[in-house]
């Protein structure tokens, strides 16, 4: 019984470290092997007007967990007037719906009756926050080469531990996608 338990409660860890919806797009003609170096487009990150994306522990922990992953990429931070691509990123928070409905089935043996009872549904909102970083080409007016987005429910009362962990999480299963392979 243990052993079931330990299983389950791993399976749910592992399953609140996945919940990062992420996605990719980028330009099919670029020629990502040419490039080796970066630079971040902004030395300051321009403000929102959303007091929860304009938030410069945020700004920290992206911009850490960015340059801790692509130099394990093999690609190596410059000043940006010698960088092959430059990197942006935007925060952006959306309220979302979510509904569930409960349902109670009920059968009896003889007979072969069923039934079931559906006590209805619960409709809730919550914060969806989207992370977006952006590969752009230096070179070429900073045109966009490259864009991961990942998506998950926003939890504003986080501790700064769990904060980390989501933007570690985050930046590298969108950047495992980056330089995209042919």
């Amino acid at each position: 019984m243990k052993t079931k338990l330990s299983i389950v409660l791993a399976a749910l860890l592992l399953a609140g470290c996945s919940s990062v919806l992420v996605r990719h797009d980028y330009e099919p003609s670029t020629d990502f092997s040419a490039l080796k170096t970066y630079a971040w487009k902004h030395d300051v990150q321009p403000e929102t007007g959303d007091v929860r994306a304009d938030n410069d522990l945020l700004n920290q922990r992206i911009r850490h967990a960015v340059n801790h992953t692509l130099p394990l990429k093999g690609f190596n931070a410059v000043a940006r007037e010698q960088a092959d691509f430059l990197v942006d990123y935007h925060v952006t928070y959306q309220r979302r719906l979510d509904s569930s409905t409960f349902t109670v089935g009920i059968g009896g043996g003889r007979g072969g009756r069923y039934g079931s009872v559906n006590t209805g549904s619960n409709i809730s909102d919550y914060e969806e926050a989207t992370l977006t970083i952006d590969i752009l080409d230096r070179g070429n007016g900073d045109k966009l080469m490259w864009r991961g987005t990942g998506s998950r429910r926003s939890y504003m009362g986080s501790n700064p531990e769990t904060s980390i962990r989501i933007v570690n999480d985050a930046v590298g299963r969108m950047l495992a996608k980056f330089p995209p392979q042919k």
